[in-house]
Parts: C-alpha cells; sequence; structure tokens
C-alpha cells in the first residue's frame, strides 16, 4: 500500500489533505518550483495554493503573490477535478486583467491589480465564499481515481 492510499484511509478529509501535500511536498525543492511533480501531483498542488490564497486574502491576494503566475494552471486545476463554478470565477478574474494570458511577472500583475476597483475583487470574493463545489471531495476524488500517479 502506498502513503497516498494509507492517505486516503485516514478518518478525517482535512487530514487527508494535509497527509497527501506532505508527501507532495517532500517533492518540491523550493517555493514555487514544481517541475520535480506529475500533471496529477501538481493538479493537487494548484488547487491547494489557490485555496489557501484565496482564503487569506482573496482573489487579490492571489493574483498580487507569486502565486498569480499559475494562474492558468490553478483554472485547469479547478477544471480538471470538476470545480466548474469555481473554474468560472477564476476565468471571470482573467477578465479583470484586460489581456490573456494573465501574466507571469508579478510586476505586469501588480501594475493591472492597482488599476482594478477593489469592490470588483470584493465580489468575487463574496461568489467564491458561497461557492457550491465541494472542493475537498473533488479534490479526494480525483486522488482516488488517480492514486497510481501519486506517491
Amino acid at each position: 500500500m502506498t502513503s497516498t492510499e494509507i492517505a486516503l484511509l485516514l478518518n478525517n478529509d482535512a487530514d487527508k489533505i494535509a497527509r497527501i501535500g506532505e508527501i507532495i511536498g517532500r517533492k518540491i525543492p523550493s517555493r514555487d518550483s514544481f517541475q520535480n511533480l506529475n500533471d496529477f501531483e501538481r493538479t493537487f498542488v494548484y488547487v491547494d495554493v489557490f485555496e489557501k490564497h484565496t482564503s487569506n486574502g482573496g482573489f487579490e491576494e492571489f493574483f498580487w503573490n507569486s502565486s498569480g503566475q499559475f494562474s492558468h494552471e490553478i483554472l485547469e486545476a479547478y477544471e480538471k477535478i470538476g470545480a466548474i463554478h469555481t473554474a468560472s470565477l477564476i476565468y471571470d478574474a482573467f477578465r479583470l486583467f484586460g489581456e490573456i494570458p494573465i501574466p507571469k511577472s508579478i510586476e505586469h500583475r501588480r501594475a493591472i491589480i492597482n488599476g482594478i476597483d477593489p469592490k470588483t475583487w470584493e465580489v468575487l470574493d463574496r461568489e467564491f465564499y458561497k461557492s457550491k463545489d465541494p472542493i475537498i471531495s473533488l479534490i479526494l476524488e480525483f486522488v482516488a481515481i488517480n492514486r497510481t500517479y501519486f506517491d
């Protein structure tokens, strides 16, 4: 039995997520350095990154920080796990930038963000917090279905 399969047997979903994150985290040599991960592990990490940033400061916080460089990968991750409403909100946030792709450059992103009305971010944040997408269930189902690609 693999470490991921054991993690999936834990009683608490939050513990499952934390344990799987720890397993994947061993493969990440430094912050924002995901090249050692396969596509399935990156999907997990991208969802985790977005959830942490938006829970601690919303969409603006996410795009303002280094995590914003992974905007398109994060949108794809939410689509892969079936979180369609959340993916739609992320796309709505993209539209605020007035350009696609979202700039990888933190300075460029910040310059654009400084020109966006903060109330616009608040609307997206409220919609995100009301989202009916069961992210924890979806990501755990994604891991369980693809468990052979984890560890």
